[in-house]
């Protein structure tokens, strides 16, 4: 649309505002897209510089400890040591940490076996106290037998003795049985042809006369 001197309407006058709104709204959001944009260029600029300055740092500081490496592996021998030569200090490190990773492994292994000699030597004592506790059982289970077999005795000589009692509470008087059988015996053992006559013992009258005409 033209802009001329002729007078514009209100209706046009709104839409030219409008327009002239995005395009400077669109204007400040490209602005501020580019601005961040140049923040980190910046940014990534400094880093760079910062970067450089390190790396230029740790070469420096890697020569010297090259040198100081060296120093150090002919001070110990590495150099001279045919296990170690031809390795590189790259190297020997890996080989270290190989050794550190089977330490660790070792180490591991050993806490497993801790922890199975804490469980046996655990289970070792709960078998003991199982083992002492069962012992007492079995003395008081014989103490207990010893105890019952004396009573069991002792109440079969208190019946022994009751039986006895009662038996003799029965019996006739001990002298009239023993007469009584002695009298039986006698009698059944001597036969009619070994009993004296009745007046076997019996003293004859003696006689003067009878004697005088025998002289």
């Amino acid at each position: 649309m033209a802009i001329s001197g002729e007078k514009l309407t209100k209706f046009e006058s709104s839409r030219l505002l409008e327009k002239y709104k995005n395009e400077r709204d669109e204007a400040i959001h490209k602005e501020s897209v580019l601005r961040e944009k140049l923040r980190q260029y910046e940014s990534r600029v400094r880093s760079s510089e910062t970067l450089k300055q390190k790396l230029k740092t740790m070469t420096v500081n890697n020569k010297e400890l090259r040198k100081q490496v060296k120093i150090l592996r002919t001070e110990i021998g590495l150099e001279s040591s045919p296990k170690f030569n031809g390795k590189t200090t790259k190297d020997i490190i890996n080989d270290l940490h190989e050794k550190e990773r089977e330490c660790n492994s070792l180490v591991e292994k050993t806490g497993k076996l801790s922890v199975t000699i804490d469980e046996l030597t655990s289970e070792l004592a709960n078998t003991v106290t199982s083992k002492t506790l069962l012992e007492d059982q079995v003395q008081s289970l014989k103490q207990n037998l010893k105890d019952m077999t004396s009573n069991q005795r002792r109440l079969l000589k208190l019946w022994e003795d009751k039986k006895i009692q009662k038996e003799q509470l029965t019996l006739p008087p001990v002298t009239q049985k023993q007469f009584v059988h002695k009298q039986v015996q006698t009698e059944v053992s001597i036969s009619s042809t070994q009993k004296l006559p009745a007046n076997a013992f019996e003293i004859k009258p003696f006689s003067v006369d009878n004697d005088q005409k025998t002289a």
